[in-house]
């Protein structure tokens, strides 16, 4: 499955969504109380993003094992 990864992390309630790239359909949506910890901590930044020799989940902070905090 290709994705297209929606990123507003620049603004005082930041929002970031994974979505199909061949449908549009929203597949993942994580808000301000995801996104803030983690940009604050460095875990996640916008070189991150935009880096395509990383997995999805490597690009949006994930780490293997852990439950993300976002609704599918």
């Amino acid at each position: 499955m290709r994705c297209v990864i929606d990123a507003w992390l620049e603004r005082s309630d930041p929002c970031l969504r994974l979505l199909d790239a061949e449908t549009g359909q929203e597949i993942l949506r994580c808000g301000a109380g995801w996104i803030i910890p983690l940009l604050e901590s460095g875990e996640l930044s916008l070189e991150d993003i935009q880096d395509e020799g990383l997995s999805y989940a490597e690009r949006l902070g994930f780490t293997a094992g852990e439950p993300a905090p976002c609704a599918i």
